[in-house]
């Protein structure tokens, strides 16, 4: 009896090691819309070739992202809640969205180098950043299927690192095959773009290989509770946030919502920066992406470790504090490719780790029947006011500089680092069940 107990749990344990493994794998794959289209390289194109206005182009793609979380916050929650109702509901709509995002990431393609496509390439970037953001709001609700209370750290870091390691090679594919050589596959033409505007295609077909045999797995091999909760849905969503007074989850929904306006900037923002501050050309731009990948991957493993050692919340305020000193640091010091080189490197070590923590701690509050109206809430938290992040850095950008632009998005992170303070390190009463 002891031995088929034991048997049990052995295959019990090894059929979580593969649920994370595959959890970690849509990690892999969405990264590449993230590092190819919204940080590095599209939002650089548009910048410097479609616009030919970098401090211009600049600005119009914060505004788009900015009104892209107007749109992901008023959609998020109810999406969220409508997946709950279903036993599969939450995979469902993530496979849905996931093809959405790579069907419209394709159509960068045919965003010429010309100001005719500004309007194109603006509307594309809006649909298939939604339809990724949307889809990420399912994926995350999804981490506590495959994790355990005592590593649901490991289990994120694990998904972040992949998705930080996986980007190296289709970075490294894109910088010698369709960038450095003179002579392109498929005939592309460099002089008119081709070459760059066939890399969004490609981080479309990573996504959706990638992507595929975790939504299979998690479709098949998944066990989903029904959800028999007659609770209304804005009643449910309130109840989450609000019960007489803030609970622990509107407390760090407030604290996210704040400091997460910065990270849209820091993310979206990154290759418009490098390449109108410092002059990075397209390849140089690759050639940071993968060094910033590689070092996030280090950071996001140490990360996920302290974070089921210590707390999110502790993890969290650590990198708020380190991202605040390397803005003050990239807006107002660093005068040299050099410095700003070094700067990305220590930002890559700590940005990836406050989105795994964060997820963690969402997950930690939340119930198992909870997870995609909770998600909801997680993605509204941290786009309801994401406008504001990317319009002042969009604004200021416009009016003074794009130094300015960046230095003035550090009042995000120091009132996130004020309200996490008040943040319940471990709230008892809304741990996982």
């Amino acid at each position: 009896m002891e031995d088929q107990w034991d048997t049990r749990e052995i295959i019990a344990n090894g059929q979580k090691i593969v649920s994370k493994l595959f959890y970690a794998l849509y990690d892999l794959a969405n990264s590449a819309y993230t590092i190819i289209v919204v940080t590095f390289i599209t939002s650089a194109y548009f910048a410097n070739q479609i616009v030919g206005n970098p401090q211009l182009g600049a600005a119009y793609w914060q505004w788009t992202a900015g009104l892209c979380g107007i749109l992901v916050a008023v959609t998020g929650p109810l999406l969220g809640s409508l997946a709950d109702k279903e036993p599969k509901g939450k995979i469902n709509l993530l496979h849905t969205f996931t093809i959405f995002c790579v069907l419209f990431t394709s159509l960068f393609w045919f965003a010429k180098p010309s100001v005719d496509y500004i309007w194109y390439a603006l509307i594309i970037f809006l649909l298939s950043n939604y339809f990724y953001e949307a889809a990420v709001i399912f994926y995350n609700s999804l981490l506590k299927s495959c994790s355990n209370e005592n590593n649901i750290g490991k289990t994120s870091g694990f998904a972040f690192a992949l998705g930080y390691i996986g980007c190296v090679p289709i970075l490294l594919f894109s910088l010698y095959v369709f960038v450095l050589p003179d002579t392109i596959p498929f005939g592309l033409d460099k002089s008119k773009f081709e070459n760059i505007r066939f890399i969004p295609v490609i981080a479309a077909i990573w996504f959706l290989i990638f992507s595929y045999p975790m939504i299979n797995y998690f479709k098949h091999r998944i066990e989903y509770k029904e959800n028999s909760d007659p609770t209304p849905v804005f009643k449910k969503l309130i109840a989450l946030i609000w019960k007489n007074k803030f609970t622990s989850t509107g407390k760090f929904l407030l604290a996210r919502m704040i400091y997460s306006d910065a990270l849209i900037v820091l993310v979206a923002g990154g290759g418009v920066y490098a390449s109108g501050v410092f002059g990075f050309t397209s390849q140089e731009l690759l050639k940071l992406a993968i060094f910033a990948n590689l070092v996030a991957f280090v950071g996001v493993l140490i990360g996920g470790y302290l974070n089921d050692k210590f707390s999110s919340k502790i993890i969290i305020l650590i990198c708020i504090a380190v991202l605040t000193l390397c803005i003050f640091y990239s807006s107002i010091i660093a005068q040299t490719k050099t410095q700003f080189f070094c700067n990305v490197m220590v930002i890559s070590l700590f940005i990836g780790s406050i989105q795994s923590a964060s997820r963690v701690m969402m997950t930690g509050l939340l119930k198992s029947e909870d997870q995609g109206s909770g998600f909801g809430l997680f993605s509204f938290s941290g786009r309801i006011t994401a406008f504001a992040g990317p319009l002042l850095a969009g604004t200021m950008t416009f009016f003074f500089s794009q130094r300015i632009g960046l230095l003035s998005i550090s009042i995000f992170f120091i009132i996130g680092f004020i309200l996490m303070l008040f943040v319940d390190k471990e709230p008892k009463s809304e741990k996982i069940s």
